[in-house]
């Protein structure tokens, strides 16, 4: 456990300051609830407790990270970079020297299993990687993609450029304007960009 929380003390630390960094908490209160499960059963039960006492405030953030014997398992190094919302599974892997941002998702998809994220992996804010599927070391996860298939190592995976379609083909759109229009006169097309 101290050798993690080194590793997350210097992954963590932005002008030396690693104690006032929200994310550095999160991940110290998962390793101490890893160190108290893996203790015997009649100090284990005194230490969980502590554990859940301490889990409390995370709640605010909105930081799902349990340890124990079916949480998630995490390697050394993690850093959280403005943690809120995140929602990290069961059973999903992590390795080192990861770095995960907010509103990002790592669990179960249709894929059956959890997530094996490799060493040195950036998944940026808004992603879900999901289902049982193996991201590789040192690759990227964009911003707002949606992860269901293998990621080789030293890949970067980016979401579709956002396009512009016209309202004419969109029949949702179409039935919308319809009943807007109903009575009056149509409406005149806008002027292109």
């Amino acid at each position: 456990m101290f050798e993690n929380l080194r590793r997350d003390i210097a992954r963590n630390s932005h002008d030396g300051r690693w104690y006032t960094n929200p994310g550095f908490w999160v991940v110290a209160i998962y390793r101490f609830g890893m160190w108290a499960h893996s203790l015997p059963i009649y100090i284990r039960v005194p230490m969980w407790a502590i554990y859940r006492l301490l889990r409390l405030p995370l709640f605010f953030y909105h930081v799902h990270l349990w340890a124990g014997r079916s949480g998630t398992r995490v390697g050394a190094g993690l850093r959280l970079t403005h943690p809120t919302s995140i929602m990290i599974g069961s059973g999903v892997e992590i390795g080192e020297d990861c770095v995960i941002f907010h509103n990002v998702t790592l669990g179960t998809g249709q894929i059956p299993g959890t997530p094996k994220i490799g060493n040195n992996v950036d998944i940026y804010p808004g992603a879900c990687v999901l289902g049982g599927i193996t991201v590789g070391d040192r690759s990227m996860v964009g911003a707002n993609c949606v992860v269901t298939r293998d990621v080789p190592p030293d890949s970067i995976i980016l979401a579709g450029p956002a396009r512009a379609m016209p309202r004419s083909l969109s029949p949702v759109a179409r039935g919308a304007d319809q009943k807007a229009g109903a009575g009056t006169e149509p409406a005149q097309p806008a002027p292109p960009p």
